[in-house]
């Protein structure tokens, strides 16, 4: 299974920068589904989600495990629990963290809502995602393509095709 998207369009200080962004089905508390735009960032460690919208989705999470989501916006509290994600018709049950929202910290006022991250934890075990030409390509990865893709990169390792993180490209 493979699915490709239009990255959507956007600028940032002028500069063109499509962002890749995926409207995905989150399993609701009562049994239904939501429908939430995610933008995809694989840098993310988990699939993130503003409490506010959750709240008004209806998504269900418990605020038994507390934390502080780092990232380039600074730090916020949130809450770690999972989410039943649908894609392409195959349900997930995946790390989430629901964040508060953040605060200015001269004002102490409230900053707008981040829109919800959808991370690697979980996502990048199923699918391969790739950004190439103005899309986003998600692939299904299934037991025996995974089992592959992992030996091929024992052999590529075997063979020092591997770049080391330490040098520069």
């Amino acid at each position: 299974m493979k699915i490709r998207l239009a990255l959507e369009p956007r600028t940032s200080d002028g500069e063109y920068c499509p962002t890749p962004v995926v409207r995905l089905r989150v399993r609701d508390r009562f049994g239904s589904c939501a429908e939430i735009k995610f933008r995809v960032d694989t840098q993310a460690d988990a699939t993130a989600i503003p409490i506010s919208l959750a709240d008004r989705e209806a998504i269900a999470f418990a605020r038994t495990r507390p934390g502080t989501a780092r990232g380039i916006t600074g730090r916020i509290q949130k809450f770690r629990d999972r989410i039943h994600v649908v894609i392409a018709g195959k349900e997930h049950n995946w790390p989430c963290d629901f964040t508060e929202s953040a605060v200015d910290p001269e004002s102490k006022r409230p900053l707008p809502d981040l829109p919800p991250v959808l991370g690697r934890a979980g996502l990048l075990d199923k699918y391969a995602v790739t950004a190439d030409s103005g899309y986003l390509i998600i692939t299904r990865i299934g037991k025996i393509r995974r089992w592959l893709r992992r030996r091929l990169h024992e052999l590529w390792t075997l063979c020092g095709m591997i770049q080391p993180e330490d040098r520069a490209l």
